[in-house]
């Protein structure tokens, strides 16, 4: 018989909400310790760890992880904060809690949990007052110039944090694959570097806890969403590049990961619900047919197979159907944009969570911060694909985005183009002007973000076969056409990646940084 769950109203009454029955789901091998955010001797984590009043949406839903919590009794023991809702879904060890913040002033909460036994554990909980203007936060925008940045290759500031007890994947830089130690403090050495530059924002690719046992260093393998890699550094170390930055008119653009999480992530060991990973859990490869999203012949199963597949093994697929899984990805990100002072997000693999979920998330986010900015990932060189995710644009169905921005892949592949071949009246620059005549898809093309390469493809020097004088021309109008340029770090000194399209190759460790 399924077990019930029970939360005490404003009106002390005992409210009844019938539990999914259980479901067994496949455990991972071994995990690391995790460091989670976990309330004073409760012995419970809680997420996210602390919020804010005044915010746009006075409901805040907390996870509650610990043993045996699903079916504890929820109060407030402290404060004048309303329990509105408790949910509890098929583990045990996990609940959902919707608190209301409306008309109520920072303070620090006593939740407490009561078991069928009548035993209680107190969790103390923090509802903090917001920076002054934060909501009214500036986003970047055309104005902007962005460097981007490989932590782990950039520059190693503290070389105690190398190797993390509890943390597989050590560094070794001999190793293209490895973790090489670069961190937030090799970052905050550099930023007059930066600043001299003329470059007014930094995206840095995630910096969040990637407990993998190899190719951590990229960052997108998500272990724990509400803590910082111990071997970049700590969270209180992020908000200070993040301050440091700001006091030097540097803004961060945070990267952030909606549509999977790393394998040891703590929801493959125990999954809050059956419905929480795509496929049952088990992988399955997406098709990459991003096309499918749009082609009006397509039928279910291709939209299912673009969306729900996975990456690889390693990076299993969120399903952000579920609502609770949803509410934690939106929290999660206005936590990081309030905690660190964020004055953007660049969202990886934009277009594979699912589609409603995507409106859903940018319109969260854009209704806390009217002014901000998000960039988009959606890597087509089809005009027609990346316009569609972006707001205002002109699109084929009702489609609701808030998206202010995308990547603009169409114009850095016509520039490649453009510079790799003869010019004729059919060729040569000509797919730069047929590229920018499209402009008229997009809500915004002067919001779009264009760049001579990044991360994930070959570096522009070796595109353009190491010539210099068409290296210029690509950078000299990359950086004085419309739309926000962005910088991959080793571009202004000529690396390249001769000989290899490797990832690890391509994010070299730059010179001089250790």
């Amino acid at each position: 018989m399924p077990k019930r769950n029970r939360v005490i109203n404003d009106s002390g009454h005992k409210k009844i909400q019938k539990r999914a029955i259980p479901l067994l789901l496949s455990c991972i091998t071994t995990f690391p310790l995790f460091s989670v955010q976990s309330s004073a001797n409760s012995g419970i984590n809680v997420y996210p760890p602390n919020w804010w009043v005044g915010m746009q949406n006075s409901n805040a839903e907390l996870m509650l992880y610990g043993d045996d919590v699903a079916d504890d009794t929820v109060s407030i023991a402290k404060g004048d904060v309303r329990v509105k809702h408790s949910q509890a879904l098929d583990s045990e060890n996990y609940l959902f809690v919707t608190l209301d913040t409306s008309n109520v002033s920072a303070q620090e909460l006593v939740i407490r949990l009561t078991d069928s036994d009548g035993t209680t554990r107190d969790l103390t909980y923090t509802l903090e007052k917001r920076a002054q203007g934060s909501a009214s936060r500036e986003g970047f925008g055309p104005q902007d110039a962005i460097y981007l940045i490989a932590p782990d290759r950039f520059a190693n500031g503290n070389e105690e944090n190398d190797n993390v007890k509890g943390y597989g994947d050590p560094a070794d830089r001999s190793f293209k694959g490895g973790r090489h130690g670069g961190d937030i403090q090799g970052i905050v050495d550099n930023l007059n570097y930066i600043q001299d530059m003329g470059f007014t924002q930094i995206w840095t690719m995630p910096m969040l806890e990637n407990a993998m046992d190899k190719y951590s260093y990229h960052g997108y393998s998500t272990t724990d969403y509400y803590k910082i890699d111990p071997r970049f550094g700590s969270n209180d170390d992020f908000i200070a590049l993040s301050t440091e930055a700001k006091s030097k008119g540097l803004g961060i653009i945070m990267d952030m990961v909606l549509n999977h999480i790393g394998s040891n992530h703590l929801w493959m060991k125990d999954t809050p619900s059956h419905d929480w990973i795509n496929n049952n859990g088990k992988f399955v490869g997406t098709t990459h047919k991003r096309e499918a999203l749009h082609d009006p012949h397509a039928i279910a199963s291709d939209i299912k197979g673009f969306s729900d597949g996975w990456f690889v093994p390693t990076m299993p697929d969120l399903n952000q159907r579920n609502p609770h899984l949803a509410n934690y990805l939106i929290q999660n990100a206005i936590w990081w944009v309030e905690s660190a002072g964020l004055s953007g997000i660049r969202v990886d693999t934009y277009s594979y969570p699912d589609k409603a979920f995507l409106s859903q998330w940018t319109n969260r986010i854009m209704d806390e911060y009217p002014n901000f900015n998000i960039v988009g990932e959606e890597w087509s060189v089809n005009p027609a694909i990346t316009a569609y995710w972006q707001a205002g644009s002109h699109r084929h169905d009702d489609y609701d985005s808030a998206l202010p921005s995308v990547m603009d892949f169409p114009l850095q592949a016509a520039v490649v183009e453009a510079l790799s071949n003869d010019e004729s009246w059919n060729s040569g620059f000509i797919s730069v002007y047929e590229t920018l005549a499209t402009d008229f898809l997009y809500g915004d093309p002067n919001n779009l973000v264009i760049f001579p390469d990044n991360h994930d493809m070959s570096r522009i020097f070796a595109q353009l076969g190491h010539d210099k004088d068409k290296w210029n021309m690509a950078m000299t109008l990359l950086l004085t056409t419309r739309g926000i340029p962005q910088v991959f770090y080793g571009t202004e000194i000529l690396m390249g990646n001769e000989g290899s399209e490797d990832h690890g190759i391509i994010r070299s460790d730059f010179p001089g940084g250790w």
